[in-house]
């Protein structure tokens, strides 16, 4: 009896101090957490359309849209990603209750694209929808914690910790190297040139199961 006892004690002190070393605010267990935190949707880095958020395909656009003076980053970039081979143009097909772009040109993804591809909600409005209600950006790698650098006491209130840290990249598309691609998408070539440079910052909330990255 005494015996079963003993082990059911040293148990409980052991889950304990598993539980509190989750609760420490060390480089280990911060980093544990980002690292949880990249490994979701939030970790990866997608093509951008220049001030436009993320580039989602299928698109439609106008000719007018193509046209235009300030298109010119949208040419650039549409020509990389058709010559890269990841999207194909089409004649365009307007959505059902939607102003006909019969004048258009839509893209789709190609095989090659699919690889890279992240479904994801089209934005209610958006001008080049097609009839396709699927929508999906592509992604050319992923971030990875390189280090933890800095992080602030737990709060006594809110149990939270600003965490500063750095990246680097992972799984890396072979085509973000391509010259045409990092000259048309200069967000690509930034995040290549900050890896393991740039800081960043997170909010972490302690609870009882570890930390967590709060929004």
């Amino acid at each position: 009896m005494r015996t079963s006892l003993l082990i059911a004690a040293v148990s409980v002190v052991l889950l304990a101090a598993a539980c509190g070393e989750k609760n420490d605010a060390s480089e280990s267990t911060l980093g544990d957490a980002i690292s949880a935190d990249m490994k979701t949707n939030r970790g990866l880095l997608c093509l951008n359309r220049s001030g436009r958020g993320a580039f989602t395909f299928p698109s439609t656009y106008s000719n007018r849209d193509l046209n235009e003076y300030s298109a010119a980053a949208l040419r650039e970039q549409l020509a990389a990603l058709e010559k890269s081979g990841l999207i194909a143009r089409t004649a365009a097909v307007a959505p059902a209750n939607a102003n006909a772009k019969q004048d258009g040109v839509a893209y789709s993804l190609t095989g090659e694209g699919q690889k890279y591809a992240v479904e994801t909600v089209r934005q209610a409005g958006d001008p080049n929808a097609t009839a396709d209600s699927r929508v999906s950006m592509i992604c050319y790698a992923r971030v990875k914690l390189d280090k933890v650098t800095a992080w602030t006491q737990p709060d006594p209130t809110t149990h939270r910790s600003d965490v500063t840290y750095t990246y680097k990249l992972d799984n890396v598309a072979p085509w973000a190297d391509d010259r045409d691609i990092k000259r048309a998408f200069s967000d690509l070539t930034a995040a290549d040139r900050e890896a393991g440079e740039t800081k960043l910052h997170v909010t972490l909330e302690q609870r009882p199961d570890g930390w967590v990255r709060v929004d």
